[in-house]
């Protein structure tokens, strides 16, 4: 019997999503066959800081500041063995002092949501060390982060998307000047453009997103987003919102899948953070132990709504689909589209590459039922397999790019 491959999951970073991140990271710890796989946790803190140890198999452990002692600071050996596995290095204290400690694994699978891990630069950072990596590779993780350019791309293909302003953050010292915002509201959304919707450009979760009625209202809410991203983009209030998501992966058998699509229930008509994650709900799939939520899968919504027609519904896969398509994008990734319940009119608003819960629920409710387990084994598969097609040879003398005599 082959031994088990080492699966390396890695949550929590420095990001505004850090606990939201590590209920994905623990829940997708769980989903692993363990006949197949044997896991590895990787706890990045605040500071940026990386940790390992079973400690952090348990949601009651959290946070580690009183079990930092059973836990082993590591970071990531930039430079692969000769036997080509990867590994995390670090020193582990004991009664003679220090000794060098190596933990060698096979695959790692990005939970962090938000900076530094949903944005492409933690991709980035295993592509350079040719380290194996379930998800979206750096290009499609870097695109979809950033809302203007993902919109713009899905214009292109003629997508619906409703259009914004992106109001960048002041210089220090400087102000935001009514006057200045006039314009630029007046130029894209028209003279009389309130409500708004203010959202920062680079972050997910729906962290910071606030509703403006008026002037006042929008540079405060233009504020509250520059303490968390350079940029903003402001858009129009949807009336008689409704919001439905939809997750969309690549099959084992190549064929682009979509799930179950959802409508998150929310307490206002913005579906924020707090709507999101720390609503009431049933639980679903894997216990983390008791706690006020299990991340997604704790969101109050309707499961396949009844009241969308054929038409939207097929308008919502078929989008789903092109953009990640268009996107190049991998993994489970969540597809998110605002609509008028009146009008019926739908919009794609954005994609979210490390979903909440890797969105297993949407999964396990679709026509063909994926359990999160399959989910999990199609990912690192997937994953190993987008990983070793990556690159060709990268000896310099076999390009007839060599410039020094390499004898």
């Amino acid at each position: 019997m082959a031994p088990k491959k080492v699966i390396a999951v890695i949550f929590g970073g420095r990001s505004v999503e850090h606990d939201v991140s590590i209920l994905t990271g623990l829940q997708f710890l769980e989903a692993l066959d363990p006949t197949l796989y044997e896991g590895l946790p990787i706890y990045v803190d605040g500071l940026g800081a990386w940790w390992t140890g079973d400690a952090l198999k348990s949601r009651k452990n959290y946070p580690v500041r009183d079990h930092a002692a059973s836990l082993e600071p590591v970071r990531l050996d930039l430079a692969t063995p000769a036997h080509g596995r990867p590994r995390l290095i670090g020193r582990k204290k004991n009664l003679m002092g220090e000794k060098a400690i190596s933990i060698e694994f096979d695959l790692i699978v990005p939970a962090i949501h938000g900076s530094n891990g949903e944005d492409g630069t933690l991709q980035g950072l295993l592509e350079f060390a040719d380290i194996p990596f379930a998800g979206c590779r750096t290009l499609g993780a870097a695109a979809t982060m950033n809302k203007e350019f993902a919109k713009a791309v899905a214009r292109q293909h003629m997508l619906n998307v409703l259009p914004e302003v992106t109001i960048q953050r002041p210089k220090k010292g400087m102000f935001l000047e009514p006057e200045t915002l006039t314009v630029a509201l007046s130029e894209n959304l028209g003279k009389d453009p309130f409500p708004l919707i203010v959202k920062p450009s680079n972050l997910g979760s729906s962290v910071g997103v606030s509703k403006a009625t008026d002037m006042d209202a929008l540079i405060a809410s233009l504020m509250t987003v520059f303490r968390l991203d350079k940029s903003a983009i402001v858009e129009p209030f949807v009336d008689n919102l409704v919001e439905y998501n939809i997750a969309v992966r690549r099959a084992p058998s190549g064929s682009v899948e979509t799930s179950a699509i959802e409508r998150p229930l929310s307490e206002s008509d913005v579906l924020d953070f707090k709507n999101k994650y720390l609503a009431g709900g049933t639980p679903g799939g894997p216990k983390l132990d008791s706690g006020p939520s299990e991340g997604m899968a704790s969101l109050n919504r309707v499961l396949n709504p009844e009241e969308l027609t054929a038409a939207q519904e097929t308008v919502i896969r078929d989008t789903a689909i092109k953009v990640f398509e268009v996107l190049d994008l991998a993994g489970s990734v969540r597809i998110d589209f605002l609509c008028d319940s009146k009008t019926g009119e739908l919009w794609f608003n954005e994609a979210n590459t490390i979903p909440g819960s890797f969105a297993y629920f949407l999964w396990e409710a679709a026509t063909s039922p994926v359990s999160f387990l399959a989910l999990a084994s199609a990912m690192v598969d997937e994953g190993f397999r987008l990983s070793a097609a990556r690159l060709g040879t990268t000896d310099a003398a076999s390009s007839g790019a060599t410039i020094f005599n390499q004898g």
